[in-house]
């Protein structure tokens, strides 16, 4: 008789969970099926020897006895491939009514194939020191671990996108040793290695898996963000609700730390966080922690501990002052997925103004749907840009010298998948928060240009197209360099384009805005300062900035008409301009009265509802073509 093989199987499961118990650990539902998984590994270890000694020693015991042991061993084998499959199943199935059910399908499938093999014969076979059982027992035991290996290799790529790719990849490796193995025993009766193939699984399962030092931050000792998101996993698959209270500390700028006192500052923080009752904590990043309350008492107490403690001072000097900024997520029932929640947290903290001052930062059901909201405007622009949604319309300016439509505002539009247009209003401020800023005007751009050389716009009567500039493109270092190769990539004239900057974009890497003006001038790009009246308006702007047109806000021009302070304002901002030799534009109007008067008072231009509301390109030319003649 031969069991070295599973004595060292043994050997290896009682490692594995030697260093399973020992490490700190949560307790999900796939950590209990990777016990179970384990027990019935030993079990089919500890049965598979029985099994041979009794077979070894059968002449001195009834023969049904001996069958009974063999076929408990049978027993063991089908049950390693059931909690494997149940293994898989509660990643997959974490609902509770949907596990429930599945267990109860196990439960059921199991009990009846135990019977079954109980009920029909065994066979078995010793002779020249090989020792093996044969019969339909065997073939039973077989044909349903096969039949679970094969059903846990279509759940896995079934359901590929709701499994843990690691636990995907380790049950196709076990899988695939579990057949193997089954294969070389079934061929040759006298190598035994069913028992060992599946402790080898086990055995990747705990490397890959569940090894609990794989969810510990070394550092500090909490758990780390895999650890946090299994957690969470879980918790929406369970229906269970959660408090999540993030903490995120740091020193004053003036602070001076050397790299002692930081490591010490750091360990006290930890050391104080780790102290407090109640919560799991998990390390999001180098000076940041999540804790996960099971109880929303316990996390508001801790919030005020955690105020408290940072109203004082830290070190060893007890001298150095250290910000807490503190947010709440109160229930994560307001959360949809638990992918979102790091997200969550991630927005909050970079947009904290904007919700809250000082103090703790509620993420409450306001700040969850701003985000959302967001989170739907991003996503629409990155399918536009990628379905080639985005439009661009055509807001006709008019000349009051030749009393014609002799130049355009390009504005942008998106449109939505089922057709209608998104109004800028509702994407502009996203795309330069969330990036896409850059990808978005170049796209825009590129579309005036291809729209120029597209159309015979002098032969319509139009000089130029305006094109906008965001802050962020304003800032963007190489945004002359790449407009540049847009214009010439169409054989566009850089006189057919103006590009409109706003006063806040001046204030803003001005060093930068200025090298991207002279470097568009030099290929004969003109420039208006647009939105002029809003803001922090200031002439002197227009003396800096190398600018050709100055654009008075829809604001500033209802103001000279509705207000008595409004009009001398205006006077003088145009005598000013008008003296400088750049032209103006006036925005927003919508009355006769008032196209009479800035006609009067010498404006160069006219743009507003009055003529026209942005079109699209082919009304745009229409209404040229009807408004020219």
């Amino acid at each position: 008789m031969n069991i070295v093989s599973q004595m060292c199987a043994i050997a290896v499961m009682f490692v594995i969970m030697y260093f399973y118990i020992s490490q700190k650990k949560i307790i999900l539902h796939t950590s209990k099926a990777f016990v179970e998984v384990w027990i019935a590994g030993l079990l089919s270890l500890f049965s598979d020897i029985f099994a041979l000694v009794a077979i070894e020693k059968r002449s001195g015991y009834p023969h049904t006895a001996t069958n009974i042991i063999c076929k408990l061993y049978l027993w063991t084998v089908t049950w390693v491939a059931m909690v494997a499959f149940w293994y898989i199943c509660v990643d997959i199935f974490r609902k509770k009514e949907l596990e429930r059910k599945w267990r109860k399908r196990l439960w059921i499938f199991g009990i009846l194939t135990d019977i079954l093999i109980m009920v029909v014969p065994i066979k078995i076979y010793d002779s020249d020191n090989i020792v093996y059982t044969y019969g339909p027992a065997v073939i039973i035991t077989y044909a349903v671990t096969v039949i679970l290996l094969a059903l846990i290799l279509m759940l896995t790529k079934k359901y590929s996108q709701a499994i843990n790719p690691r636990r995907r990849k380790s049950m196709q490796v076990w899988v695939a040793l579990m057949f193997i193995s089954a294969v070389i025993q079934f061929i040759d009766k006298k190598i035994l290695i069913v028992s060992f193939a599946s402790v080898i699984g086990v055995l990747i399962l705990f490397i890959m898996l569940e090894n609990p030092m794989a969810n510990i931050d070394r550092d500090t000792g909490f758990f780390n963000l895999n650890a946090l998101f299994e957690y969470m996993k879980e918790a929406y698959g369970q229906g269970n609700d959660v408090s999540i209270v993030c903490i995120r500390y740091g020193s004053n700028e003036n602070d001076f730390f050397t790299r002692e006192m930081e490591k010490s500052i750091f360990y006290e923080v930890v050391s104080f966080i780790n102290k407090l009752p109640d919560n799991y904590v998990f390390r999001s990043s180098a000076n940041e922690y999540l804790l996960v309350f099971e109880n929303t008492d316990c996390a508001e107490k801790t919030i005020g501990i955690l105020e408290r403690r940072f109203d004082k001072p830290w070190g060893g000097d007890n001298m150095t002052m250290l910000f807490g900024e503190i947010y709440y997520l109160r229930s994560t029932e307001l959360v949809r997925r638990p992918s979102d929640i790091l997200g969550l947290f991630q927005y909050a903290k970079r947009n904290r103004a904007e919700f809250t001052g000082r103090g703790v930062m509620l993420i409450n059901n306001e700040v969850i749907e701003h985000i959302y909201d967001e989170n739907s405007v991003e996503n629409e622009i990155i399918e536009a840009l990628r379905d080639n949604r985005v439009e661009v319309f055509y807001q006709p300016i008019y000349n009051t010298k030749t009393h014609k439509f002799t130049s355009a505002e390009a504005l942008v539009r998106i449109r939505s998948r089922e057709g209608n247009i998104i109004p800028p209003g509702r994407f502009i401020a996203v795309a330069e928060k969330r990036g896409l800023i850059l990808r978005l005007g170049e796209r825009v751009f590129e579309i005036v240009c291809r729209f120029i050389v597209q159309h015979d716009i002098h032969a319509m009567g139009i000089e130029y197209i305006e094109c906008n500039l965001s802050v962020v493109q304003c800032a963007y270092d190489h945004l002359a360099q790449d407009f540049i190769a847009i214009m010439e990539k169409y054989h566009v004239d850089a006189n057919d384009i103006v590009l409109e900057i706003t006063e806040s974009a001046s204030i803003t890497e001005k060093k930068i805005l200025l090298d991207n003006m002279n470097a568009l001038r030099k290929v004969g790009v003109r420039f208006a300062l647009d939105d002029f009246g809003t803001g922090q308006s200031n002439l002197s702007y227009i003396v800096d900035m190398p600018i050709d047109i100055v654009k008075f806000d829809r604001g500033m021009t209802n103001a000279y008409f509705d207000n008595g302070k409004g009009k001398p304002v205006m006077d003088a901002a145009m005598g000013m301009i008008q003296k400088l030799k750049l032209e103006i534009v006036s925005e927003g109007i919508e009355e006769k009265e008032q196209l009479a008067k800035l006609d009067e008072l010498g404006i160069d231009y006219i743009q507003g509802y009055y003529f026209s509301k942005p079109r699209n390109a082919a009304e745009f030319i229409s209404f040229i073509e009807s408004n020219n003649t």
